[in-house]
């Protein structure tokens, strides 16, 4: 079964030959990387511009939550404040890991270097004592 013609002289070349058997040019075999849909998602989702966004409005949450701790002036407001600084923290620190893992255009230390930040952002949000039962008291 031959299918396959020299890019040299366009005789048939067998399947299984590196080398044309009429002029003797070497065969070029073409490799076609096929990735899976979830791994373009991912590297979409993933990619230093979206990082770079998911980080500012990761800290815009943080942000919004202090402004609303330091104005407020009962449990509402702390509770409020509370869920913004959390999400926020969640936000980032998801992030972070996503793209420390996903993206391999980045150097690998500072890749090591979000998932580690990541972790513990994310460990910090869940060791916050109440967040929990604030977040419960937000949700219908």
């Amino acid at each position: 079964m031959s299918n396959e013609k020299c890019n040299k002289c366009g005789a048939e070349i067998p399947m299984d030959s590196k080398f044309c058997l009429n002029c003797g040019a070497k065969v070029v075999k073409e490799t076609r990387t096929v990735s899976e849909p979830i791994h373009q998602i991912f590297h979409t989702v993933f990619s230093k511009n979206m990082i770079i966004a998911a980080i500012l409005l990761g800290l815009l949450f943080i942000w919004i939550g202090v402004l609303v701790m330091t104005f407020s002036t009962d449990t509402t407001g702390y509770r409020v404040a509370m869920v913004l600084n959390s999400f926020g923290f969640f936000l980032t620190g998801t992030v972070l890991i996503g793209g420390g893992i996903v993206n391999d255009t980045i150097e690998k230390y500072v890749r090591l270097g979000m998932v580690v930040v990541g972790v513990y952002m994310i460990t910090f949000v869940l060791s916050l004592p109440g967040i929990l039962s604030s977040i419960r008291n937000f949700i219908p």
